[in-house]
This record gives C-alpha cells, structure tokens and sequence, in this order.
C-alpha cells in the first residue's frame, strides 16, 4: 500500500524544531508546487498544527518518495541534516493508516481526544484540494479519518468534558495562583485559539481580560462593559509588565514579545507567561529573566497527562475502532485494481445482453411490449445473477492483497477492455 507520512510530531520532537518546520499559509503554494514537482509523489496533503508538521502522501514509488520528502524538509525549512535526522518520523502502510485515524480521533494529540484537530485535518484536505494535490486515493482516506473522527466524538466519551491546549493553559493558572479573582490577564491574539482561551478565562473569577491583537476586536456593548478589556498592540510591552499573567496565541512567525524590548517595562515582579503558539510568540529567554515564569507547549505536557487520566478508559473501544477503519480502508484500497475489471464486465454484459435481445425481438415481432419487457427483465436479472460470485470472488481477491494478479488473469480470460489492461499492451 504505497501510502507514506514524514514529518515531525510532538511526541519526538521539541517546539524548537517544531516551530522551525511550522508551514505558514502564505507559504502553502509553493511548498505544493514543490510537493508536485517531487519524484515518487502523487498526491500529498500538509498537515501543520501546534502539536506537529507531517505531509500525508500516496506514492508512486515509496523509497523515491521518502527521500523527496526528507529533501524537502531540509531545504524548504533550511535545516541542517543533523539537525532534522534524529526527529523526522516516516510512517509507511499499514502504520500510516493508525497512525492518521487515531490522529483524526485525537489521539495524536498534546490533549488526548481534543476535538480542535478534526477541524483542523479537514482544513488541511481542503486547502491541498484548492490546490489541486489530492487524488481518489487521498481524498478517501480524509473522508473515512473525518467520518471516523465525527464517529468517535459521538459514541464515545473520549471528547467528554472538551479539553484544548487553551483550556489547560487557562488550568495551568488556576493551579499556579491560590485565586484568580484578583489576577489581571493579558491575551495576545484574535483567532481561534486566543477565542478559547477567553471564553475558558470567562469561566472563571478572572475580573479583568486585557486583549491585545494587531487588528482591532469587534465587542458588542455588553462585552465592553464587561470583562475584556481590548489594548492596541504598541501597547502590548507595557501592559505584559503590569499584569499578573499573559497568554499569547497569535499565528505571527516571529516573536510577539522579545526579551530586550520586554526588559525596558518590567519591574521583576511575578509574572506568569503561557505561550500555546506554533511558532513561539514569546522569547524563550523570558524564562531566564529573575521573577518570571514560562511555560510553552511542551512544558504543558505534565499538566496533560493530569487531565486526561479519565479519558484512557475509552481507549480500547476507539482504538478498535481505529483498527476496523484501517482495515476497511485497506482492504479498498487492495481492490483498486479489480474495480475497472468489475465495471467492465458488467457493461460487456449489459452490451452483449442488449445485443441478444434486440435480436430475438427483431426475430420475434408478435412478442407484445408487456412480453418484451418481461423477457428483458428476467434476462438481464439472469445475467447479472451469473456474474454475481466471479465478481464477489474478484473482490475478495482484490481485499487479500492479490488484485494486481487476479486483474491480469481476468484481462487474459477475457480480453477486457480497461484503462489499465490497455496500458500493458
């Protein structure tokens, strides 16, 4: 099965590299048109998010196709070979179907079973298909990983009480402070991420969130008599220096707040720093500085593995789930070469059916049109009945792996006509 993942993933590889191999959307139509200029590669979707930097692939030839992609990474991302070697992750067959189901079922995640990613692998099918890089075979895996993501969020409790990086950070306060109603929070950040994080802020005795963004919030009027307080951005240096915690969730690939620029406000009181974006917001070196605290995605993992502990007992079930959806999958996937061979002997007997009867009924002009129809109907009924187990046997063939070789003795048998025996000749 000629399906291939390479990339990094948060289990291996530390936000430093992460933040480096981070695709930015104003990048995304170059590194397709360098995808489709690739050796080996057919059809690839990107899949970036905080928690990984991964291109989902079907091949034309796996060993070509994984030295493309690990080219790539080095020279679109420019690193170094021993800089990216002891993180990069290449999945191949059947390990590319677990390891992408259980992604779209959040079990890949930073937060096990968090309902953010589904969205986001859907986003990701989108954007390759915008760019026309996805094949049949690409885009029925994302359909099936979707239909298997939506299924596991309904009939399990894996995504029970929703958990997302951005409500962990706001728990990571919680446990941080003895209270939060006298704890003033600053929020960088206008999308989806800084969005949760407000509303899980809302929820609890936080009496003031300063919102800062490069664009200006849209409040209604009962917001801005409320709680959210929005500041201009210039201002994001000052008011990080008079509250008691900021969390940053911007999408900017550079540094929102920088240690040198930083210093020049604070006054060495305790400060609190979340930084839950890919790449970083905040400098790492802030966490050097005397009086503050930082902690980034990965230094959230501890607090995780705390929140997630109820959720491990829904495991099983998704993980057969995920198990039967590869199967599945596979087992399509096998029968590729046997389904042009089952369309073309239902038309050849379809033609030659038509054929028959248009003969006899030219032979047999006194047959009635409520005569002719019944003849047809039990004639046409009678052959298909007579190709139901070939056909049957050619599937099964095709789900055991033998496909190729059933195809070529069936094209040999009987002289089919498809676009794929025709490439043989």
């Amino acid at each position: 099965m000629n399906l291939m993942i390479v990339g990094l993933h948060h289990e291996k590889t530390p936000v430093a590299i992460r933040e480096r191999a981070s695709f930015r959307p104003s990048h995304m139509e170059e590194a397709y048109q360098q995808l489709a200029a690739s050796p080996g590669i057919e059809s690839a979707v990107i899949l970036s998010t905080c928690n990984r930097s991964q291109i989902i692939c079907h091949t034309s030839d796996r060993s070509l196709a994984q030295k493309s992609l690990e080219r790539f990474y080095l020279g679109f991302f420019k690193f170094r070979e021993d800089e990216l070697a002891p993180y990069l992750q290449v999945y191949l067959g059947q390990d590319v179907l677990h390891h992408f189901f259980d992604t779209c079922c959040g079990l890949n995640s930073l937060v096990m079973g968090e309902d953010q990613i589904l969205g986001q692998v859907k986003e990701a099918w989108f954007t390759a298909r915008d760019y026309q890089a996805v094949d049949k075979v690409m885009n029925r895996l994302f359909q099936e990983g979707v239909a298997l993501g939506k299924k596991v969020r309904t009939v399990t409790r894996i995504s029970e009480n929703p958990l997302s990086v951005a409500s962990i950070a706001v728990k990571l306060g919680e446990e941080t402070f003895s209270s939060l109603k006298d704890i003033r929070v600053l929020v960088i950040g206008r999308g989806e991420m800084a969005g949760l994080t407000i509303k899980h802020l809302l929820a609890t005795p936080v009496p003031s969130i300063y919102v800062s963004s490069r664009h200006p919030l849209t409040l209604t009027h009962e917001e801005m008599k409320g709680r959210i307080i929005p500041v201009s951005f210039d201002d994001r240096y000052r008011i990080a220096s008079q509250v008691d915690w900021v969390i940053s969730a911007t999408s900017a690939p550079h540094l929102i707040l920088e240690k040198s620029l930083f210093l020049r406000e604070y006054d060495h009181t305790p400060l609190l720093l979340t930084d839950i974006a890919m790449p970083r917001d905040l400098d790492p070196q802030l966490s050097c500085v005397p009086g503050i605290t930082l902690y980034d995605l990965d230094s959230l993992k501890a607090i995780v593995q705390k929140s997630v502990q109820h959720r491990k007992s829904q495991l099983v079930q998704v993980q057969q789930m995920v198990a039967d959806a590869s199967m599945c999958f596979k087992e399509w996937f096998n029968c590729l070469p046997v389904y042009p061979r089952i369309q073309a002997i239902q038309e050849y007997s379809q033609t030659l059916t038509r054929q028959e009867l248009d003969k006899l009924f030219e032979e047999m002009p006194q047959l009635s049109p409520q005569e002719q129809s019944h003849i047809e109907a039990f004639v046409f009924s009678l052959a298909k009945k007579m190709w139901r187990t070939p056909i049957h046997q050619l599937k099964q063939e095709g789900a055991k792996g033998r496909g190729e070789e059933a195809s070529a003795f069936l094209d040999c048998l009987l002289n089919l006509d498809t676009p794929e025996s025709s490439k043989k000749h």
